[in-house]
């Protein structure tokens, strides 16, 4: 006598807790691709990316710091001497010449400034825009006595009745070019130990100016 046909049983999927099956995808199961068949990209966490690298500091010109720094000491020299001539009392038969330390430390501020603004950290341009305004003060010097020389003997010939054309005076310019020698024997005569102390800050000033401008 047959059987009774019986349809056959479908085998049973693992349980996960709780009575309910397993879904493909979990432990022991391939994952899944995602529409299109891409396998899905693992997440990170927090989902920011890495922060930039930080740019790197700007590198200075230093032909042009160099150029400029010169031409910072310069003008410096010129309006140094013409300060000094505008502080002498040349009245007199003679002359007295004020020595003053913040013209120095202005004019060595200005060419570290300069320096440094546009040569960067290097340290060499910052010796080298000191020894400029060490320079720039002496030409200063220089300059500014020629000034003063030739407007002492220009006032002894007016109160005399004369003008400097008929006593053919020297300008400042022929006793600062035609006559440096003679006019650094005259500075040197009236120097005191108070001026090569105000000419040192000059340098000074423009080493420290450049340190703090590129370090700021």
């Amino acid at each position: 006598m047959s059987q009774p046909w019986q349809q056959p049983q479908q085998p049973q999927q693992p349980q996960q807790p709780g009575g309910y099956p397993q879904q493909p995808g979990g432990y022991g199961y391939p994952q899944q691709p995602q529409y299109g068949g891409q396998p899905q990209q693992p997440q990170y966490g927090g989902g920011f990316p890495p922060p930039a690298p930080a740019p790197a500091p700007p590198r200075g010109n230093t032909g042009l710091a160099l150029i400029a720094g010169l031409g910072a000491a310069l003008i410096g020299a010129v309006l140094y001497a013409f300060l000094l001539k505008a502080m002498a009392d040349t009245d007199g038969p003679g002359y007295k010449v004020k020595q003053f330390a913040y013209a120095g430390v202005a004019l060595g501020a200005l060419v570290g400034f300069v320096v440094a603004k546009l040569g960067g950290r290097n340290q060499a341009l910052w010796v080298v825009g000191a020894a400029f305004a060490l320079v720039a003060v002496f030409l200063g010097e220089m300059y500014g006595y020629a000034m003063i020389i030739n407007e002492t003997a220009t006032n002894s010939v007016e109160r005399m009745g004369g003008t400097a054309d008929q006593a053919n005076l020297p300008s400042a310019n022929e006793i600062f070019f035609d006559h440096f020698g003679d006019l650094y024997d005259l500075w040197e005569k009236d120097a005191e130990a108070l001026t090569y102390i105000f000419m040192a800050l000059s340098p000074i000033a423009a080493f420290g100016t450049a340190y703090r401008l590129a370090n700021r």
